[in-house]
């Protein structure tokens, strides 16, 4: 059964062969590709009944819940509100038209409104004589003529614009002047003629509103919904209910077009509107979908919303048609809007369950076209489609002995039909009406069963690529698996997704997962593996490899993940192309190249032709006839005819590129909005900005519809190089005070540049650096020196003033001598104090020394007692003296910052408590009261302990000196969180305001009547103020004469 259906098709093959049959696909269904535009995508409400294109490039589209603006990125509404008398009277949207001034008006269920699409303001009129004297409010279609007339239809009669009053005027309520008063349509043919549709009828008045005809025994009493003129010399009449009618304007005869059982009629007879395209194609809406009307054959071609496609009709019920400058075609519907081009040479072919002869599969994988002019198509799940251009017969695993359904690649040559599937190679070979199938697989010598690429070269070999290696089945049949040359070149990557074979014999393979591109010279044995270097731009862009072909002038060609490469094998380097060049997507599937040299790109975004003499790339969409905008890899194809072929998700497209030209609709820049410092501005074009208004948002917008996202825009400000976006709005932030001139302009996908669009403004400088500034400081340098020049002319009597300044300077200089003189005094009292404590000690030790000596002499017995007594006074007089040298070392040493602290961490609590109690026997026994208190148990403080204890018994030392018997002294240690309190204090002499001043500096020591009698060097408190700055503290003193003194020293807890 399976070789009977083969033997079938290639039978008829034959037949059509020896047929010549053309290679034309017209008599397959051709497929229309729909973007469309719901509620989900930013729609008021799904109902569209009016679209509108404004002067400024806006789409404007009429809901039945609100008015929206759109400009190809975002929407923008408007929308009734009951408490803001600036918005429309009602939210179901008729008809939308713009006036000679710019204004746009809407008419809607219950008033008319009329926009100022610069300021947002918005005037209302309605049926009240006081506010537009409207003959009713229920309104329907609007006309502004050439001739500046402005028209508006409603339920109830027709409204004709007294400008200079600002209010309407009804026309034509005369009985019998119109069929009816309830009036759809008002619109102006191509001689100034005005028709008016009722829902019983049609009239055609002049330009100043008189009755032409009425179209009683023709159109009768038909419900006129809308009327077009052609500019052929027909006008359409569109019904409710009665089909569309053709009204010949020259000599007025009338022709209707009704639904029948014929396919080639109407699809409806409830016909809302009707438009021409671009090429004069008429096209016509209706409640049952659109067609497309032959002018030479009087059919139409329909097309309706299919269930199981993507990218079709969004709803059969189409309300309205418009054309914008771009030449696409809006339909409104009653589940959205749909956008297409009806001027596409793209033919796409795709699945229908309702047609026999179409593809049975969407998911197109391999693409191979033979010398029978028989087009093989592999599917991803349905196996193989043959096509001779009429009908289309299948081959799968169901009816043949094919190994798989899924099919990754096909090529041929003569007979021999290369079917690669993820299951292994099936070879078909036809002979007359029979055929053969072989099979080849991992057990046969396959690298692995999953196959990625094929190529047949020159030598008639076919290299098998898979996703473990490579192979080769030679003219012999012999299957060689040479997967371990990849190894011998060090190439670990052995997913292999291209195989080609340039005009000079050479060979190319490419690596799908990172290995690069491999050429091998099989003459020289010779081989080079590319791969991308980092910041060379004349290496491969990309090392993942998706598609290998050569140019007409031996240039290879690389599709890779990440653009174009064009291997110069001259000079050995890549020229790279991505999007920032211009290409739609940088993910290239497929690359053709026609008989211009131009190359073709099949990408994840769309098609690319690159123009090898313009080195400029147009681009193509969904929009503009393709499949979709994401193909597949492996699927493409160009045959002897030139034409191409092109396979992706949803079918695949054949086209012939030369008659494929890119629109050359020069877009148009238009700015949408700005925003400065996050607040919407209408505009800031020669505007002057505060110095703090400096973040500046500028969004805008092109009047090409066809694709968005693939329109760049190009920005400079003040005449710095060219960015890019696809963004359509761009952000200034902090910007410098100064003059700014903003250039933008937008490349279409066609590459097709715009001019540039010009924005001007200034930011002005803080007021210190403004004009007015700058005039004020040279007014200020101008008195100044004014100012100066006075000043000289008062040196004369300056003179006399300096000399006696002279004579107050030389009774400063003298106060200045005295204090000097005084501090000399100082010292000489200090080392007289130093002197006297040195002698006491010394003398002391002489006078033992001599005693000793005499008694040694005289031979005289001393009790060990008596030795006691002299010994313990040479060792205090002893260690007096040391003290006194350590004291005078320590501070030599701390003044010449070579003294050094060992410091460790001390709990200073426990250090003071330990010093002061083991000096409270000898406080007690001058008669004196000890306290000592604390207000934390432990305290960690980094410090040295032996410097610390050394201060604190000098201080409480000098406590005990200056204390009267019977007085008190307190040693108290406070914690402060990171520092540390110790607070000696006394209720003895005092210490004067004076001398508190000089107390720590040696050289102003405090001499009074008690120092003879207290001793003390007085360089005590000296070295304790020292070591305290150390340790990065304080010391002071607080003392009133007679009351007493407090000695308070502050540590901090850690001294880095």
């Amino acid at each position: 059964m399976r070789n009977r259906h083969i033997k079938k098709v290639l039978a008829m093959v034959c037949i059509l062969s020896c047929m010549n049959i053309s290679t034309s696909y017209a008599s397959m269904v051709e497929n229309y590709n729909f973007k469309n535009i719901t509620i989900e995508d930013g729609l008021s409400q799904s109902t569209v009944e009016t679209i509108y294109q404004d002067s400024k490039g806006y789409i404007w589209m009429g809901t039945n819940d609100g008015l929206d603006r759109y400009n190809g990125y975002e929407f923008k509404y408007y929308k009734h509100d009951k408490d803001d008398k600036n918005s429309i009277p009602n939210n179901y949207i008729v008809d939308i038209i713009e006036d000679k001034k710019g204004y746009i008006w809407v008419s809607t269920i219950n008033g008319l409104s009329r926009i100022d699409s610069d300021t947002d303001e918005i005037k209302n009129y309605c049926s009240d004589k006081n506010n537009g004297n409207l003959s009713d409010d229920n309104l329907w279609q609007i006309l502004y003529t050439t001739e500046g007339k402005f028209l508006v239809s409603s339920i109830n009669g027709l409204n004709l614009y007294d400008e200079e009053n600002d209010t309407f005027n009804r026309v034509l309520s005369k009985e019998n002047e119109l069929p009816s008063q309830y009036i759809y349509s008002v619109k102006e043919d191509s001689n100034g003629h005005i028709w008016v549709g009722t829902d019983k009828g049609l009239v055609e008045l002049d330009k100043n509103l008189n009755i032409v005809k009425s179209y009683e025994d023709t159109i009768g009493e038909s419900a006129v919904y809308n009327v077009y003129d052609d500019l052929k010399g027909n006008l359409w009449v569109c019904t409710l209910d009665n089909g569309l009618f053709r009204i010949n304007l020259s000599d007025k005869s009338v022709k209707n077009y009704k639904n029948t059982s014929s396919e080639f009629s109407i699809i409806s007879n409830t016909v809302r509107d009707v438009i021409n395209d671009s090429n004069g194609q008429l096209w016509v809406a209706t409640d049952k979908g659109i067609c497309a009307f032959d002018y030479k054959t009087d059919k139409f071609k329909k097309y309706d919303k299919k269930a199981y496609e993507s990218n079709t009709l969004v709803d059969n019920m189409v309300f309205c048609l418009f054309k914008d400058r771009s030449g696409i075609i809006w339909l409104g519907t009653y589940k959205g809007v749909s956008i297409f081009n009806p001027d596409t040479k793209f033919l796409h072919f795709k699945s229908n369950p309702n047609d026999n002869d179409s593809i049975n599969g969407d998911m197109i994988q391999g693409i191979y076209k033979d010398d029978d002019n028989l087009v093989w198509m592999g599917t991803g799940e349905q196996g193989i489609n043959i096509m001779d251009g009429k009908s289309t017969q299948y081959i799968n695993t169901e009816n043949s002995n094919l190994l798989s359904n899924t099919i990754q690649d096909i090529t041929g040559y003569k007979d021999n039909i290369f079917i690669g599937t993820s299951e292994g190679l099936s070879v078909l070979v036809k002979n007359g009406d029979d055929y053969t199938i072989t099979n080849y697989t991992e057990e046969d010598g396959l690298p692995s069963n999953k196959i990625r690429s094929l190529f047949f070269d020159s030598k008639e070999n076919l290299w098998i690529g898979t996703y473990k290696g490579l192979a080769i089945l030679d003219s012999n049949n012999k299957l060689t698996d040479i997967t371990y040359m990849l190894e011998d070149m060090g190439v670990s990557d052995k997913f292999i997704r291209a195989v080609f074979e340039d005009s000079k014999g050479n060979y190319y393979i490419g690596c799908f997962l990172d290995g690069g591109l491999i050429k091998i010279n099989p003459k020289t044995k010779e081989y080079k593996v590319y791969r991308n270097i980092e910041d060379d731009k004349t290496s491969i862009s990309n090392n993942c490899i998706r598609y290998i072909n050569e140019d007409l002038n031996g240039n290879i060609l690389v599709g890779t993940s990440y653009g174009l490469n064009i291997l110069d094998t001259n000079k050995d380097i890549f020229k790279s192309y991505t999007e920032k060049d211009g290409l739609i997507n940088n993910i290239v599937y497929g690359v053709l190249v026609d008989d211009d040299n131009n190359i073709w790109m099949s990408t994840n975004g769309g098609i690319s032709r690159l123009s090898t003499k313009k080195d400029v790339f147009e681009n193509f969409t969904i929009t503009d006839g393709l499949q979709s905008n994401e193909f597949n890899g492996r699927s493409c194809f160009k045959a002897n005819t030139g034409y191409m072929y092109f396979g992706g998700v949803n079918g695949f497209n054949v086209f012939n590129p030369s008659e494929v030209n890119a629109c050359e609709v020069k877009p148009e820049i238009m700015v949408d909005d700005f925003e400065v410092n996050g607040v919407n501005k209408k505009d800031i074009s020669n505007t002057e900005l505060k110095y703090s208004e400096n973040n500046i948002k500028i969004s805008f917008f092109t009047n090409d519809y066809r694709n968005t996202r693939a329109i760049q825009y190009y920005y400079k400000l003040n005449g710095e190089e060219w960015d890019t976006t696809k963004n359509n709005s761009i952000l200034f932030v902090n910007l410098n005070p100064g003059k700014y001139e903003l250039r933008v302009k937008a490349k279409s996908q066609q590459g097709v540049m715009s001019e540039e669009h010009v924005i001007k403004f200034t930011i002005k400088p803080p007021f210190w650096k403004s004009k007015l500034a700058i005039c004020i400081y040279l007014l200020l340098i101008a008195l100044f020196i004014i100012k100066n020049r006075y000043e000289v002319k008062k040196l004369d009597r300056l003179v006399s003033e300096r000399t006696n300044d002279l004579r107050i300077e030389m009774e400063k200089n003298e106060a200045l001598f005295k204090k000097v003189l005084k501090l000399e005094q100082n010292k000489n009292n200090y080392f007289v104090n130093l002197s006297h404590e040195l002698r006491t000690p010394l003398n002391v030790l002489c006078s033992i020394s001599q005693l000793i000596r005499n008694i040694s002499k005289k031979d005289m017995f001393i009790t060990h007692e008596k030795l006691s007594y002299y010994m313990e006074i040479m060792d205090r007089n002893t260690s007096r003296l040391l003290k006194l040298i350590n004291n005078i070392i320590d501070n030599t040493k701390i003044e010449n910052n070579s003294y050094v602290l060992n410091k460790e961490d001390i709990d200073i609590v426990y250090l003071v408590e330990e010093t002061v109690i083991d000096m409270k026997d000898y406080i007690e026994e001058k008669g004196l009261e000890f306290i000592f208190d604390t207000d934390v148990e432990e305290k960690l403080i980094n410090c040295d302990k032996y410097e610390i204890e050394r201060c604190i018994i000098n201080l409480v030392g000098n406590a005990v000196k200056f204390t009267p018997k019977g007085g008190l002294i307190e040693v108290i240690v406070s914690d402060l969180d990171d520092k540390v309190k110790i607070s000696v204090k006394d209720n003895g002499i005092g210490i004067s305001e004076e001398n508190k001043r000089l107390i720590f500096d040696r050289f102003n020591q405090v001499v009074d009547k008690n120092a003879e009698s207290k001793g003390g060097s007085g360089l005590g408190l000296t070295i304790c103020k020292q070591l305290i700055t150390l340790h990065c503290g304080d010391i002071y003193v607080e003392s009133e004469v007679g009351v007493g003194s407090e000695f308070i020293i502050i540590l901090p807890v850690s001294c880095d």
